[in-house]
């Protein structure tokens, strides 16, 4: 089982200095207290360790002291036990006249965001996900875009690269319109359009017969890819690729104009179904489309499992994803993972099913 044993935070949101020492022989860790005693900054200060902006989606900027404009830092560190190793890991943000630095460690070495995932990766669920569910697609990929690059970092390459090869194209549209050069980067570009597209899909796939398989106490959802433009070419690689040429060039006009890639692979579109109901998720009420969403986390979990991948499962006020009654269902789940688990909440009594399981921690 891999844990975090140790947390120090300085100056992290509410948070101006403050330690905690964990039992590693629990993997469950709750952290209770009322409304704005900062359950929720600690679990943000170690998503950071995970994500650039936390589970808050906060910038750099927001997690600092407001109490001193011109220079301040934070800093955070953390100690994380596996079975044969102990890493020391600490993020410190600096301000120094209006600049900004961010610098984390392993130990004393230098590494970057990228490297911590090599050795843990920190999976969260929280109240401020919940709009996935609800509102646009551009929310809904990049949700699984980061799940599966929590499975396989290439995609993320694949990502990046694609990205610098469309700022590129839209360089050459509007100074050299070398021809040869487009040419070259459309083919690029096209190809890693086939590649994102078949890896998203096969990701979907493998999420819903997790669901189907393993989560039959939580809801059931499907996952759905749809692009009409090449939904009859899925199984062809070859056609795919030349119609994304095709769609490349006959936009490129209209690409200088806007100043945009007007043809993209984020112009399919995801459906997440509730499959009980045959119903968008769209449709279904907020309850409904919370615990959705939760389902959607676990079957994530599990594929992490089973590709023996290391993880740390942060659960941000939980009870408002699952009614009191189907807790005890989420805890038997969760429980299945071979790692640490972090629970926020209001009342201690919310948890009675971890009880002698458990670490608490009262914040006041």
């Amino acid at each position: 089982m891999i844990s975090i044993e140790k947390v120090y935070i300085e100056n992290f949101k509410s948070h101006k200095n403050y330690s905690l020492y964990l039992d590693k022989k629990y993997k469950h860790i709750v952290i209770y207290g009322k409304n704005g005693v900062g359950k929720t900054n600690l679990l943000d200060s170690l998503s950071f360790f995970s994500n650039a902006k936390g589970l808050r989606g906060s910038s750099l900027e927001e997690i600092l002291p407001k109490d001193k404009e011109t220079n301040s830092f934070t800093k955070i560190k953390i100690k994380i036990q596996s079975i044969d190793n102990v890493y020391d890991f600490s993020l410190k943000i600096i301000k120094e006249d209006n600049k900004l630095k961010k610098k984390i460690l392993l130990g004393d070495k230098k590494i970057s965001l990228a490297d911590i995932k090599k050795y843990i990766k920190i999976i969260w669920l929280s109240p401020y996900m919940d709009k996935i569910m609800y509102e646009g697609q551009t929310l809904k990929r990049n949700f699984i875009d980061k799940m599966i690059i929590q499975n396989d970092n290439s995609f993320n390459k694949i990502m990046i690269s694609n990205k610098k090869d469309i700022a590129e194209r839209l360089h050459v549209l509007k100074n050299a319109k070398d021809e040869k050069w487009l040419d070259i980067l459309e083919k690029k570009i096209a190809n890693d359009f086939y590649d994102i597209f078949v890896i998203r899909r096969q990701y979907a796939e493998e999420l819903n017969n997790i669901i189907s398989s393993k989560l039959k106490n939580f809801r059931e959802v499907k996952i759905q890819y749809k692009n009409t433009l090449f939904k009859d070419l899925i199984n062809k690689k070859d056609e795919l690729i030349d119609l994304f040429l095709k769609e490349l060039k006959n936009k490129r006009e209209l690409d200088e104009i806007t100043k945009r890639t007007n043809f993209s692979i984020n112009s399919d579109e995801i459906i997440i179904l509730d499959e009980k109901n045959n119903i968008n998720i769209d449709a279904c009420s907020t309850g409904e489309q919370k615990s959705s969403l939760l389902s959607i986390i676990l079957a994530n979990c599990w594929k992490l499992k089973n590709s023996n991948k290391k993880f740390i499962l942060l659960l941000d006020e939980a009870t408002s994803h699952i009614d009191e009654l189907n807790f005890k269902k989420l805890f038997d789940e969760v429980d299945k993972f071979e790692t640490q688990i972090w629970y926020t909440g209001t009342n201690k009594n919310l948890f009675q099913v971890i009880e002698n399981k458990g670490f608490f921690i009262h914040l006041q």
